[in-house]
């Protein structure tokens, strides 16, 4: 498959954009605990930066469908990077906590934009391997900027990070492409994620895969925010983190690759039942676990997890041609909820009990509540559905 030079930038701006994000975000919970950040206190770091970023998500999402989609990319990047700087010169975490939504504005404003932007560019039939471009090379930048920043914060400390945050996203702001003249975007792919079945069946995958996006990207910053404090009552460095979230995300990008080029996938319902069990399973194993390479074999179906409810996620959403950066905004809003929602209350759960591995049990439990939501709602798409073809497809 040829890339075009457009979608290589693009991607290559995704790639980036993730480096630094996650540079950032491995400095930031060591900066709240050096602040004096209790588990609970470093939730509440996540929620101001996510809150900022679900509101945005859903503003930028629906207003690129009107206005340029990377016109408003540039200006999240900018914001972020001014952010990153305002973070890092904060002395106290009472200083810290209004300067996170920060973060969130910036990303919020160049996600949507940035993935609708990717599926506009693509050809009949090519939507999915454009979606899969941009999963892997944001994906990939997510496990680099990682095991990046774990080693380079046990050496460093954090001020490095913020400033390569910054430095990147503004680097990001200068070599995206230039918006496409106003008119008719691509159409992409047909507006259905599976031609076999009726509407209803159809719209019930996008909303059960939404859910389990979201909930499988609660556990994943859960790990992000709450690990780290768990690692340290271990005797575990900023480095075993590092290496720990690189893995949970080298597996996602592996899993973005296989499904680049695997349509089986598609609206297969106990398919990803499974592999949502399997994230369950690695969050109530891991606080049993404290030498990293064990912690490493739960992190590899956490993260082949997180790549499946993402990529269907985002699928699902950008087949929709007029409104696919609204659904690219919800989409990331929800992501964005469970984000802050899940290390929020699973850290005031550690900080209530005064045990630290309740965040990864809430987790597992909230995969199970999400399951069964997501079963209600394929159920009742079954019963409403006014013919039977394919009623047993799973």
């Amino acid at each position: 498959m040829r890339i075009s030079s457009r979608i290589a930038r693009l991607g290559g701006t995704a790639f980036l954009t993730d480096l630094c994000l996650y540079l950032v975000w491995v400095a930031i919970p060591y900066k709240a605990i050096a602040l004096g950040a209790s588990a609970a206190q470093l939730g509440i770091v996540a929620t101001f930066s996510s809150t900022a970023y679900v509101l945005t998500s859903v503003i930028s999402g629906s207003l690129s469908d009107r206005v340029s989609r990377l016109l408003l990319a540039r200006i999240g990047a900018v914001i972020f990077a001014a952010g990153c700087i305002l973070i890092l010169r904060a002395d106290s975490y009472a200083a810290m906590l209004p300067r996170m939504p920060l973060l969130g504005l910036g990303m919020g404003f160049f996600w949507s934009p940035i993935q609708a932007a990717m599926a506009d560019e693509a050809t009949a039939g090519g939507l999915e391997g454009n979606i899969g471009i941009f999963n892997v090379a944001w994906s990939t930048g997510k496990a680099l900027g990682f095991v990046l920043g774990g080693v380079l914060h046990a050496r460093f400390g954090e001020s490095p990070l913020m400033l390569a945050g910054a430095a990147t996203t503004l680097f990001v702001a200068i070599v995206l492409p230039r918006s496409r003249p106003a008119g008719p975007r691509g159409e992409g792919e047909p507006a259905t994620h599976c031609s076999d079945m009726d509407p209803r069946r159809v719209q019930a995958f996008l909303y059960m895969a939404w859910i389990a996006n979201a909930i499988a990207f609660g556990v994943g910053n859960t790990l992000n925010i709450q690990y780290p404090k768990f690692l340290l009552q271990y005797g575990g460095g900023s480095g075993s983190f590092g290496i720990f979230m690189g893995t949970v995300f080298i597996a996602q990008t592996v899993a973005f690759a296989f499904l680049r080029g695997y349509r089986g996938w598609r609206c297969r319902r106990l398919l990803s039942y499974a592999v949502q069990l399997a994230i369950a399973a690695g969050a109530v194993l891991l606080p049993f676990l404290h030498v990293l390479p064990l912690t490493l074999l739960v992190a590899i179906p956490i993260g082949a997890g997180l790549g499946l409810a993402y990529h269907a996620s985002i699928t699902y959403s950008l087949t929709a041609h007029a409104t696919r950066g609204q659904r690219a905004g919800i989409h990331e809003s929800l992501l964005g909820i469970g984000n802050f929602s899940f290390p929020l209350i699973g850290g005031l759960l550690a900080s209530g009990t005064g045990d630290l591995r309740m965040p990864y049990w809430f987790c597992a439990v909230m995969v199970l509540i999400g399951l069964t939501v997501q079963e209600a709602i394929w159920r009742r798409a079954q019963s409403d559905s006014p013919t039977a073809p394919h009623a047993s497809r799973v």
